[in-house]
């Protein structure tokens, strides 16, 4: 019988040979099978390893890379991994976004302005303003505003005031007016273009106008007669007052005036003798030397004031006769009742001052006496 077995030394020693090469070449098979080589890029940084992870996850876990949601990460988290895989990582950056009234913080990975804007979910129109501009780099510029800018038109109505023209005129005295013409406002209609910036109005532009109504202009003329000749004295003057007159008396024991049980003149009320400045309250004869005392309103004629009136006819006649005429007074008193342009003329009595009523009369206000 023919024999199979030996126990030869070489075909052991090939045998075994046979045998580890057939181990080594699983080993290698089973190693390369399963152990994959990924390479991650973040930050800059390069990141290597030999892993068995079967997705993209299980690597960025395995190197201990802290990421949020919002990072972008390439191939996808979930993507399984392939015998040589390369994974880019960018991470996100905190962008403050100010938008329609309100502040919103966002994380991105965007290049862009318009891209951190995308990622927050903001749409915007041609003519909104985004500071800084949509195609400025995003890194760097850590706050962006979008800024709604909007526009409407409207109608106004424009008041044209009218001016005032001043002309001399030779025949009427200083301080008076005569009106020629008189003013009217104008009117003119604008079509207005507002512009908002996140609803609130920041310019308005004019587009168009349309006259409506011409102003007219006021005419005045206005006298620069410095003079008047009254009993042989040239009197320089500074104006002239057309003002409402009326009388009274001191309210003193002689002049007839009604006194009250508490002793209060009707006139005067508390009577003392004399007026406001301190002069005594005797009717004046119209001279130069011993002028009417007139109370006035201090804001219209200061006390001290020397004047002339010039009464309708010369003077002014009653049931008294000729009580009193033309003449200098001075502003001496004043009244609570005397307000604007009024002036009341003392005299001695009480009934001579009654019966004189209300009058119109001219106030010179002078400036100078001199003999002519």
């Amino acid at each position: 019988m023919q024999q199979f077995f030996t126990s030869s030394p070489k075909l052991f020693k090939l045998t075994a040979f046979v045998i580890l090469i057939l181990m080594l070449t699983g080993t290698a098979i089973l190693y390369f099978t399963n152990y994959k080589w990924a390479t991650v890029y973040v930050d800059e940084k390069t990141y290597r390893c030999v892993t068995l992870a079967k997705g993209v996850e299980e690597v960025l876990e395995k190197i201990g890379l802290e990421l949020r949601a919002e990072d972008y990460v390439y191939p996808p988290r979930n993507h399984k991994l392939k015998r040589w895989t390369s994974i880019a990582v960018v991470k996100a950056q905190p962008f403050t976004v100010m938008h329609d009234g309100v502040s919103t913080e966002i994380w991105s990975v965007g290049s862009k302005v318009a891209d951190v804007l995308l990622d927050a979910g903001l749409q915007w129109r041609e003519q909104d303003q985004i500071i800084p501009p949509l195609e400025n780099m995003a890194a760097g510029n850590r706050e962006i505003a979008l800024i709604r800018v909007s526009s409407e038109l409207s109608h106004e109505l424009v008041t044209l005031p009218y001016s005032v023209f001043k002309v001399a005129n030779d025949s009427l005295y200083r301080g008076q007016e005569r009106l020629v013409q008189s003013g009217r406002n104008g009117q003119q209609l604008h079509i207005i273009q507002v512009i908002y910036h996140d609803n609130q109005a920041v310019e308005r532009n004019v587009l168009s106008s349309e006259l409506l109504v011409a102003a007219r202009d006021k005419i005045l003329e206005y006298g620069t007669i410095a003079s008047i000749n009254r009993g042989g004295l040239k009197i320089g003057i500074s104006r002239v007052l057309d003002v409402q007159s009326t009388a009274y008396c001191s309210g003193v024991e002689g002049t007839g005036c009604p006194v009250d049980e508490r002793g209060y003149s009707r006139c005067t009320g508390k009577a003392s003798g004399y007026t406001a400045t301190g002069r005594k309250a005797i009717q004046g004869t119209g001279t130069r030397v011993d002028p009417y005392i007139i109370a006035v309103d201090r804001k219209v004629i200061p006390l001290g004031t020397l004047c002339y009136l010039s009464f309708k006819g010369g003077g002014v006649t009653t049931r008294h006769g000729r009580i009193i005429k033309d003449g200098f007074a001075l502003a001496a008193d004043t009244g609570s009742a005397i307000k604007g342009n009024r002036v009341d003329i003392l005299f001695d009595n009480h009934w001579v001052a009654w019966y004189y009523g209300r009058r119109a009369v001219r106030v010179f206000v002078v400036e100078s006496v001199n003999a002519e």
